[in-house]
């Protein structure tokens, strides 16, 4: 029964590896010039000081 819970694995982990490296990207670098003012590292904007 150990065995098949390992193939299952396997097989999801390479599904969803194989679904990451077959989908398409965004055609473009991410440059630092892309989040000029934001605050968080990913780009989202500051929250308005009051």
């Amino acid at each position: 029964m150990r065995r098949v819970y390992i193939v299952v694995t396997l097989v999801a982990l390479f599904a969803i590896v194989g679904n990451h490296l077959m989908s398409p990207s965004t055609g473009r670098a991410v440059s630092p010039e892309d989040f000029a003012g934001a605050c968080a590292p990913c780009g989202a904007p500051c929250p308005s000081v009051k």
